[in-house]
């Protein structure tokens, strides 16, 4: 049975590089989250798990490993914050008008249309959220037309 390195518990065990990764490590030593924490810095003492972070990508840099991702578009390449934008835009465009028509159907109903009363018409009729997972919370509504007051400007 595995127990820590450090205290010797059984629960809540982790592998630790004791030679970090980013530095070639490649043997680990088992470690409680307690004492894990402790090796990465989180009380003061150990290594900085940020800075070894910021080290290894320096490093995969000056080995010419291209960091990043990149979408493909017809015309080229275009960079993650331009598909993402593309993305949010699309995602916009398609629930926007679901937003603003059940605000329509609140007030029709003579429901004041908080965003709490559109999440939950939303939800009610079975519109996806922006992610296409989960139910609709206010703040999804709330973010929606906030851009739409900002595209207006």
């Amino acid at each position: 049975m595995k127990k820590c390195f450090e205290c010797e518990t059984t629960e809540d065990l982790h592998e630790h590089h004791v030679v970090p990764r980013s530095r070639g490590g490649t043997k680990t030593v088992t470690l409680c989250h307690q004492c894990h924490m402790k090796a990465h810095g989180r009380d003061g003492k150990g290594l900085n798990h940020s800075r070894l972070t910021k080290e290894g990508l320096k490093r995969a840099k000056e080995r010419g490993v291209k960091l990043g991702s990149h979408a493909q578009t017809a015309g080229g390449r275009e960079t993650v914050r331009e598909a993402n934008l593309k993305r949010g835009k699309q995602t916009f465009d398609r629930l926007y008008p679901e937003v603003t028509t059940a605000q329509k159907e609140l007030e029709v109903q003579g429901i004041k249309p908080s965003s709490r009363a559109v999440a939950n018409l939303l939800n009610k009729k079975r519109i996806t959220t922006p992610s296409g997972k989960g139910s609709w919370q206010s703040g999804q509504v709330i973010r929606i037309l906030k851009r739409a007051s900002k595209e207006k400007k």
